[in-house]
């Protein structure tokens, strides 16, 4: 199976409220309530603002030179305003357009184009507050409402300054509304990372607001509770999505400055937390300044894990394997390869996990060759449901069948993988090279396999031979098999950037990095394919390719050889150098 491209635009609004629905669970459905509530949240907004965070996420300038033409687009979607027209009023294209769009992430995109940039901010503001300052079914989502109140407060220095006297007694009338929803709801929300950024908007706002104190104490108690819930003993996320983590730094790191600006004492928590995060963080950075894409997360091009490792210095991870994250990673001299070890996060923690163990990715310096898909939040959700799938994945995949079993979690309304079973990998040290070696239960009840990995890298960072293989367990009688003959393939997504050119036979392509002219050797002792993919790990989608090698396991073999056993090889190739076989 290889990844699909974005859905068809004649799905309809039906279809795309159906899919939302299903993809999105809990959080994601309009938040309907009762005319109480209404009445609740309404009130004065706050008389004054006595500090405002600082914004220390990265901008995005195309996006900001575009909403200025008018052109706004989310994923596949977009739309065209005359000059000076705000896009509210007429239908979004689609659920995902209208979700990104009213959590005002583009703020910042807009302020870093001066003043021309700064007055159309403000212009789209208050021209939001208008149209949906007091409630809006979709657009005052928990979780939305949360990101719009760290959106605006974190804009607060040149937002409240440029606006007119009018709209900015309007926009702080909102700004209370959705401080109050958020107190007042706060327990109603099923998704852990919306409870994060809800926590984090409190936080910001009590303490950026007038007799703020009660706010600001009730979303740093609920900050903690997360943190620990959420922050695992080895700094990284629950969630195992490095992109998740970096951005859970940021957001500690804006309520701490915040806090000791206004001459505070930031809790405990806030301090102990972040070296272990920015150790983990190192972890998963890549060479060339982002992260490695997994389990939900995209690969941050944007600067994202730059920003968030900023305060901390020169921060250089030792370790090789993160025991709880689940994670292993060889750097040899330039060569930096990922294992991904773990299996699926306890609930309520995986509706975003993807079922792709043991999978790998392979970088050469800054430059990435193998990766998996990919999944940034600004793909649209049937995209980055794809990205989960194992055949999304560099690895195995049998008949088409994930390696984790994704089922229903009732609390998140979201699926979630669960396993696979007897997941374990294992380093060693052999002579010049490094083993890893991984296997793992997640086909045994289907059809009766074991999946191994083994994967030699040597030390010198200019080769790496892998063998992948399946087994029927020694306990297990042939005849207790389920089943006939099993197809499988295994898959190698090449990044977007890598150049491909067939090699002198049907089992071996070479590979080219343009950044510093260098050439990669795949080879394999199966027949290879090279197929279409898609890569969505960056904010647009970017057509890739993958390698695929494909063989019909003996469900009674032992995996000692062939075709339960596929050997290949990834080699450098120097100028001179003659090839070598698998």
């Amino acid at each position: 199976m290889a990844p699909s491209g974005p859905p068809s635009s004649g799905d309809g609004p039906e279809a795309d409220r159906a899919q939302w629905a299903e993809l999105m669970g809990r959080s994601g459905a309009p938040i309907n309530v009762s005319p109480v509530h209404r009445l609740r949240i309404s009130g004065p907004g706050p008389s004054s603002l006595t500090a405002l965070p600082t914004d220390n996420r990265p901008i995005n300038r195309a996006r900001g030179e575009a909403i200025l033409q008018g052109r706004w687009k989310f994923g596949h979607a977009h739309i065209d305003t005359p000059p000076g027209h705000s896009p509210w009023g007429p239908d979004f294209p689609s659920l995902h357009f209208s979700d990104r769009i009213h959590r005002f992430h583009w703020l910042r995109d807009l302020g870093a184009f001066g003043s021309e940039g700064e007055l159309r901010a403000c212009a789209l503001v208050a021209s939001w507050v208008d149209a949906y300052g007091k409630w809006e079914d979709f657009a005052w989502r928990l979780s939305i409402t949360a990101d719009r109140v760290i959106n605006i407060l974190s804009a607060g220095p040149w937002l409240f300054s440029r606006m007119g006297e009018e709209d900015r007694a309007h926009l702080l009338e909102s700004l209370g509304r959705h401080i109050r929803h958020l107190q007042f709801s706060a327990s109603d929300e099923t998704d852990p990372v919306s409870r994060f950024r809800i926590a984090v908007a409190l936080a910001l706002a009590g303490a950026a607001t007038e007799d703020g104190r009660k706010v600001m104490d009730a979303g740093l108690a609920l900050l903690e509770a997360e943190c620990t819930a959420q922050i695992l003993p080895d700094g990284g996320h629950v969630s195992r999505n490095p992109e998740q983590l970096a951005h859970a730094m940021l957001e500690i790191q804006t309520v701490e400055d915040l806090m000791l600006r206004l001459g505070m004492s930031a809790p405990a928590f806030l301090t102990k937390l972040q070296p272990r995060m920015a150790a983990m963080l190192s972890f998963f950075q890549t060479a060339d300044g982002g992260l490695l894409p997994a389990n939900g997360g995209g690969d941050a091009g944007d600067g994202l894990a730059k920003a968030a490792l900023r305060p901390h210095g020169a921060v250089n991870s030792k370790f090789a394997f993160a025991r709880l994250s689940a994670y292993q990673r060889i750097q040899a001299e330039e060569l930096t390869v990922y294992i991904d070890a773990g299996a699926g996060p306890e609930r309520p923690h995986g509706g975003r996990a993807h079922a792709g163990a043991l999978a790998l990715t392979v970088d050469d310096g800054p430059e990435r060759i193998i990766t998996s898909c990919g999944a940034n939040a600004e793909i649209e959700p049937l995209l980055r449901d794809a990205a989960r799938r194992t055949a999304a994945h560099s690895v195995m995949c049998l008949t088409g069948e994930d390696s984790a079993v994704f089922t229903l979690d009732p609390a998140t309304g979201l699926r979630a993988p669960e396993g696979p079973a007897q997941l374990a990998v294992r380093r060693m040290e052999e002579g010049e090279q490094f083993l890893l070696e991984g296997q793992h239960a997640g086909w045994r009840v289907r059809h009766g396999l074991i999946y191994r990995r083994r994967l030699y890298v040597a030390m010198n960072g200019a080769r790496i031979t892998g063998e992948d293989s399946l087994s029927r367990p020694m306990s297990e009688a042939p005849q207790g098999i389920p089943g006939g003959p099993v197809p499988y393939e295994i898959r190698f997504h090449l990044h977007p950037d890598v150049q491909m050119l067939n090699g002198p036979d049907d089992r071996t392509v070479f590979l080219g990095l343009a950044l510093r002219q260098r050439v990669w050797r795949f080879r394999s002792e199966a027949l290879l394919s090279v197929e279409g993919s898609r890569y969505w790990g960056g904010e647009t989608a970017r057509k890739s390719q993958q390698l695929v090698i494909r063989g019909i396991a003996d469900p009674g073999a032992d995996g000692s050889q062939a075709p339960n056993r596929v050997r290949w090889a990834l080699s450098r190739i120097e100028p001179g150098v003659q090839g070598e076989s698998v």
